[in-house]
């Protein structure tokens, strides 16, 4: 919520950045367009919708672009997708052709579940990324999933690096804090 945040992370050299139209009802992708507007031709930008059906998606896509002040998102996520038939057909038509006009560069899905989408993200055949929590309380139990994705070239990002997702405390065999650490 803080614009100065972004501001910095630039002048230090972060790259990449990564909104959504839910966060902060829609203000955080306006914050960070206003932030970023002089520095788009040098970053990679990435949104995300929960859109249900084309119709939505066409005018969340433009939304985003509207605020972020840009006239194409490098990374386009299907937000939150946990299952596979959250992954609908309308959905990937949708994304498809977003690209195809060059609204999109990438097309992604964001999951906290990648190993109940893995098979739908291979058979649809369209996406460029996956981007899922990766953190110490997940263990080894997405590792599969992730490797059949980049042996695929899809591209994987990373979230919730530094702290556990929520329901996730003690899943994946590993301790939700380290031996020792305070809770």
């Amino acid at each position: 919520s803080d614009p100065a945040v972004i501001a910095r992370a630039l002048d230090m050299g972060i790259t990449y950045f990564d909104t959504a139209r839910s966060y902060q009802q829609g203000n955080n992708e306006r914050m960070v367009g206003a932030v970023l507007k002089d520095a788009r031709n040098r970053i990679t930008l990435s949104s995300k919708s929960q859109a249900k059906t084309k119709a939505d998606a066409a005018q969340h896509l433009e939304t985003s672009l509207k605020e972020l002040g840009t006239d194409h998102l490098d990374i386009w996520y299907m937000h939150a997708r946990d299952s596979a038939e959250a992954i609908t057909d309308e959905n990937l038509e949708y994304w498809t052709a977003a690209k195809k006009a060059g609204k999109i560069r990438f097309i992604g899905v964001s999951t906290h579940n990648p190993n109940n989408i893995v098979d739908r993200v291979m058979s649809a055949g369209v996406f460029d990324v996956l981007l899922s929590t990766y953190n110490f309380t997940v263990g080894t139990n997405n590792d599969a999933a992730y490797k059949r994705l980049k042996d695929a070239g899809i591209g994987l990002v990373a979230m919730k690096v530094m702290a556990p997702a929520a329901g996730s405390r003690g899943r994946g065999g590993a301790p939700a804090t380290p031996a020792g650490a305070p809770e």
